[in-house]
């Protein structure tokens, strides 16, 4: 069983996930709210176990909660790592590994939704992370920015991602926002593509960064 094969079970199987979910009542079958966008997004991140940007398949799972500006931005970045993959099949392309979606490379091991805040028609969704995959336990804040969908149709997702703001802080790490950091790399005035940094174990807390909010 090849990669690839493994990789599209993985997608359906998260996808699977979240279908099984609404038969069941455990919540709607598309998100209808800003807290469930949150929630379901993450949630389907973990089943497809995305590294780096994502894939065709992967990117087809997640567009229903992201913004048109950002779902064209990682296509970009998609191509762009596979151009370079077929350029220099021996170089590591750029947005090849990391988390993407949280600060930290390694990505993480649980999430919750801290609080929302609302200001006018945009949702803040603070994300609490958790990365316990080896001590010391990593903690810290993401936050989502969640807008209406335009022109959204009756039991479709009401509402996408439109960014998402790196809140740890770290030297090390995603820093800034996602949609500067691609816009950034695929900028051709870009000498080459950021690509996220794995987090040394020494500033994976305090004071290397910022205390968790």
């Amino acid at each position: 069983m090849n990669a690839s094969f493994n990789h599209r079970l993985r997608v359906a199987a998260a996808s699977m996930a979240l279908t099984l979910s609404a038969v069941a009542g455990c919540r709607p079958s598309a998100p209808s709210s800003p807290s469930e966008t949150a929630a379901q997004f993450y949630t389907l991140l973990d089943g497809l176990g995305v590294d780096g940007v994502p894939d065709s398949l992967a990117l087809d799972a997640v567009q229903p909660y992201l913004d048109s500006t950002l779902v064209g931005l990682l296509v970009e970045a998609r191509h762009a790592r596979d151009d370079a993959s077929r350029r220099a099949p021996g170089e590591k392309p750029p947005f090849v590994e990391g988390d993407m979606f949280g600060s930290l490379f390694e990505g993480n091991t649980s999430f919750g939704i801290r609080r929302l805040a609302k200001r006018g028609d945009t949702t803040f969704a603070v994300m609490a992370f958790t990365n316990a995959m080896q001590p010391p336990t990593v903690k810290w804040t993401d936050t989502l920015v969640i807008v209406p969908r335009a022109n959204a149709k009756p039991k479709s997702p009401q509402f996408v991602i439109a960014d998402l703001r790196y809140g740890a802080g770290w030297d090390f790490g995603n820093r800034g926002s996602l949609l500067q950091s691609l816009r950034a790399a695929l900028s051709p005035d870009s000498a080459s593509a950021i690509v996220p940094t794995a987090t040394p174990a020494a500033c994976a807390t305090p004071p290397c960064g910022t205390s968790p909010r």
